[in-house]
């Protein structure tokens, strides 16, 4: 597909636009290759909620199961291109100047809702394994009978309290860079193991309580599911801008092949341990194992690279939750009135000019900078609400479905859908050229940011790319609808997935 790009790009050739800066300057292509980047999306893809993925195949049933499987990863895979396709037209690096580009400054905070709401079910999700695997481990370890053995809420608590916490209060996360290689290797492992398991003690034969081929409402949890275990959109520009010669066929070759493994992966062990465990298969299929020392490796392994991982998650989050804070602060600091509160005298008010209530929605005076202890209230609060939420809700696979149905869905349809339609539409309308000014958004009645032009030859193909964008936004709002609500139903009903 041909682009005219700025600044006299060849239109005739495979290679899309380069990124470039402010100033119209041409930036290179990154170092990694191919290969790298194929695996560089495969471990932000594959994570904790591969676990769920059995259960998956229990609500939609086998065969339909793995045709909704296949059927989400081919969106997410075209919506993950659409991305990449978005950075390239406008020439951008990042998903935030992206959304800057298209839909403009005013609408950013839905970014920091989005990376909040992501991480938090995220943190809950990574508490509530680990108030799995912990309890496991510790029933292998000291015995069944064992205090820790049969109380999940003092060993989330008491991980909580003497390991996240700390790690969360940290400023300096680098020493935790291992975590990366720690859970790929961890996820691997137990991907071997569930395989090898279900080759060599599954039943000859299915069981006769279990449907094959059936239409269920537990298909749209399964759809949430399925849709959170592919989501890696969040890292679509930067591993675009990392690839190294970023032509449209080497792109097209890293997201189709990533996806691709990604679902032969996610296919091959959801079937395994449908086809080991059957009906009674859990929300995280690791809690169906009995103690041995292979599954032993499996839940301590686990257990240690979530609790690693956590702080990292938690620092993005923590950082959308300031983003979004600070904005409302300012808003209620410039207030006329409470700048008159503010400066009351101590008789009026107390507490050097405010008021007791005033005091504890605003803080200190803002000429008394509290970053640090604004920090750490944040990381206490913060953490401490992810906490007793997974105390109450032990059941990841309803934290997965609810995460993939309320954030999944929008992050990996309906906002790569969105930016992609108005990028296209801008193309195809010729409404900017490269001698616009870059600093403001699309939708600037009174700019034109530069987009890469459509050749003829590719307007065929991106009007029809346009019902396609148009049919995945569409579809990822319903999906999430629609599996919010089957996924409540059923923890209402039954209280329990597994």
């Amino acid at each position: 597909m041909a682009l005219r790009a700025p600044h006299g790009a060849n239109a005739a050739g495979r290679q899309l636009p380069q990124a470039a800066d402010a100033r119209g300057k041409a930036l290179e292509g990154g170092s990694s290759s191919a290969l790298l980047s194929v695996l560089t999306l495969l471990k932000n893809m594959i994570g904790a909620g591969i676990f769920s993925l059995p259960i998956g195949l229990r609500l939609a049933t086998p065969m339909p199961g793995l045709v909704i499987l296949a059927s989400i990863g081919i969106m997410s895979a075209v919506s993950y291109w659409m991305v990449g396709y978005c950075c390239l037209a406008w020439n951008v690096t990042s998903f935030r100047k992206l959304w800057h580009r298209t839909l403009g400054s005013k609408t950013a905070w839905v970014i920091d809702v989005t990376i909040l709401g992501n991480g938090w079910f995220t943190l809950v999700g990574y508490l509530v394994l680990i108030g799995d695997f912990t309890t496991k481990s510790f029933g292998g370890l000291l015995g069944e009978g064992h205090l820790l053995a049969r109380n999940r809420l003092i060993d989330q608590w008491v991980i909580t309290v003497g390991l996240l916490l700390p790690l969360s209060l940290a400023q300096d996360l680098r020493r935790l860079a291992f975590t990366s290689v720690l859970g790929l290797g961890v996820t691997v492992y137990v991907v071997l193991l569930v395989l090898r398991d279900s080759w060599l003690n599954s039943p000859p034969e299915w069981g006769e309580d279990t449907v094959l081929a059936a239409w269920r409402m537990g298909s749209f949890e399964a759809i949430a599911l399925y849709t959170h275990a592919f989501v890696a959109h969040y890292n679509a520009p930067k591993l675009y801008s990392e690839l190294e010669r970023p032509t449209a066929l080497r792109w097209l070759i890293v997201v189709v092949v990533a996806y691709s493994l990604a679902f032969f992966v996610y296919a091959s062990f959801a079937l395994a341990g449908l086809r080991r465990f059957e009906g009674s298969v859990e929300g995280n299929v690791l809690k169906n194992y009995d103690m041995q020392i292979s599954v032993l490796i499996a839940w301590l392994g686990m257990g240690f690279s979530i609790a690693f991982t956590y702080p990292i998650v938690f620092n993005s989050a923590r950082e959308a939750c300031v983003n979004l804070m600070t904005p409302m602060q300012e808003k209620i600091l410039s207030s006329p009135r409470l700048q008159r509160l503010i400066a009351s005298p101590r008789s009026q008010f107390g507490l050097r000019g405010r008021s007791l209530s005033l005091y504890n929605i605003l803080g200190p005076r803002p000429e008394k900078p509290i970053s640090q202890g604004k920090h750490n209230i944040t990381t206490v609060v913060f953490v401490s609400m992810t906490a007793a939420v997974s105390s109450i809700c032990t059941d990841v696979g309803l934290v997965n479905a609810l995460a993939g149905s309320i954030m999944g869905c929008a992050v990996a349809f309906l906002f790569p859908s969105l930016l992609f339609f108005y990028t296209v539409r801008a193309q195809l309308g010729g409404r900017c050229s490269a001698n616009d000014s870059l600093d403001s958004p699309l939708l600037d009645p009174y700019s034109k940011p530069t987009v890469a032009q459509a050749s003829p030859s590719s307007r065929p193909f991106l009007q029809l790319s346009l019902i396609v964008s148009v049919f995945i936004m569409v579809a990822g709002i319903g999906f999430g609808v629609l599996g919010m609500v089957v996924a409540l139903r059923g923890a209402g009903l039954d209280g329990n997935h597994g």
